[in-house]
């Protein structure tokens, strides 16, 4: 049996806020040293520390608009376990059920 994982896409709306979240973080970081009167004094005066909570407030902003949670398991086109329909990670005997379903038999 050949294993390849592969990303779960998120949500086109969320993959747009997420492009807007990284085009706003270039925006205010060039703003921080060409154009400062725009921002907060408490912006201006420490510039490094107002860099580094840019760039972590909008990675992590952006990392959660694009998270899916997702654990699928197919074989082929034919699914073996959800995480977005149950909610939950497969136990064993989900994952032997689940792949007998589909005609594959797992030896334990």
């Amino acid at each position: 049996m050949n294993v390849v994982p592969a990303g779960y896409p998120a949500p086109p709306m969320n993959q747009l806020g997420a492009g807007i979240v990284g085009t706003m973080q270039i925006m205010v970081m060039a703003m921080l040293f060409l154009n400062d009167k725009m921002l907060p004094a408490s912006m201006r005066e420490n510039k490094m520390a107002a860099i580094f909570g840019v760039f972590l407030g909008s990675n992590m902003l952006s990392g959660s608009l694009t998270k899916t949670s997702a654990f699928e398991i197919y074989v082929g086109k034919k699914l073996v376990f959800s995480q977005l329909a149950t909610g939950r990670m497969p136990n064993r005997d989900d994952l032997v059920n689940g792949f007998s379903a589909v005609g594959v038999e797992l030896s334990i």
